[in-house]
């Protein structure tokens, strides 16, 4: 059986030094460098091009999902008949619906997502070693026999994956959640500059622990992550709510005295108010740049009834107060453009 695979990024590499070890692997990578020739070398595949990969009796689609719709589109017309395409990317709903739009009615689709890379399969390039064992994949039937899914699932089994087998809708649901949301906060962690220290408590450890796991994939894949998954912004904005609701409760019992909590409250909102307004109008000064040198009028009548629309919407205070306030924030704003 020959199996073709598109991206030979870290997934793809990894991915090919699996299979390669039961099937004949043949690699399409769009960016063919002196290194990818070596990898290719080191891992025992062929690098081919793009019909040649698309004919083999199984695609599997390694690419980011932000470059995923555009590249089933392109392999549709020269697929084998009674093939299997098989993506791999971190959200399933959107690949799914692509899959089944594009590609031929004779032509098998699964949906998956291997809940590993690199480092948490413990994959050694050098050696061509890692580790499965305890693992999940995730298998989303989209047209699909079950003989052939039997058939995939003994095999992954074998090698030591836990499998399941969902739909895509439910599977974005938690991984907005167990995967997007979790490599958010590894990304905030880093960023917050939170590291090891020699004081420490378990909990701190704990926490450190998915620092290594959310960090070593490239920015791209974070992105598509969060922008693909249609679960992933409720998610970030709940715990984000979150986070101020505690630390109001900290603010709060800095005194007993009620009038004084609440006019604490008040304070952290009036600082938060004026550092927003600030970021924006470093925005502004922005906009007014790429305005200029696209040979746009400063002034944007309609970009202001779209955002007063907005914000009246969202806002339960009186639409007056909401027009009076963008005015004086629209003025400022071209002032500073």
């Amino acid at each position: 059986m020959k199996i073709g695979i598109f991206g030979f990024g870290n997934f793809g590499q990894l991915a090919a030094s699996i299979l390669v070890k039961k099937f004949k692997v043949l690699v399409y990578e769009p960016k063919i460098s002196d290194s990818a020739e070596q990898n290719a070398k080191r891992v025992k595949v062929k690098l081919t091009d793009v019909d040649t990969a698309a004919k083999c009796d199984v695609v599997i689609l390694a690419t980011p999902i932000s470059k995923t719709e555009e590249l089933i589109k392109t392999i549709a017309p020269v697929l084998k008949k009674k093939s299997l395409v098989i993506d791999t990317c971190s959200v399933k709903t959107l690949p799914a619906r692509w899959m089944k739009k594009y590609l031929p009615r004779d032509v098998s689709i699964l949906a998956t997502h291997p809940m590993f890379g690199p480092y948490s399969t413990k994959f050694d390039f050098n050696k061509q070693t890692w580790d499965l064992k305890g693992l999940q994949l995730v298998l989303c039937p989209v047209r699909i026999g079950q003989g052939k899914l039997s058939l995939i699932k003994k095999y992954a089994e074998k090698m030591g994956l836990q499998v399941i087998v969902t739909t895509p809708e439910e599977h974005d649901r938690q991984t907005a959640m167990s995967l997007a949301f979790v490599h958010f906060l590894g990304r905030s962690i880093k960023k917050a500059g939170i590291r090891e220290q020699p004081i420490y408590t378990r909990g701190f450890a704990d926490v450190l622990k998915i620092y290594p796991h959310t960090n070593s994939d490239n920015w791209q894949l974070f992105y598509d992550m969060n922008n693909f998954n249609p679960y992933a912004k409720a998610i970030r904005e709940k715990f984000m709510q979150a986070c101020d609701f505690i630390d109001n409760k900290i603010e709060k019992s800095k005194t007993k005295n009620e009038l004084e909590q609440y006019r604490n409250l008040v304070d952290k909102i009036d600082v938060r108010i004026i550092e927003l307004l600030s970021q924006r109008f470093k925005l502004v000064k922005e906009i007014g740049k790429v305005k200029r040198e696209a040979g746009k009028k400063v002034r944007d009548t309609k970009r202001e009834k779209e955002i007063i629309a907005k914000g009246s919407k969202s806002a339960k205070i009186d639409n007056r107060f909401v027009k009076k306030l963008y005015r004086l924030i629209f003025d400022e704003s071209y002032r500073r453009q």
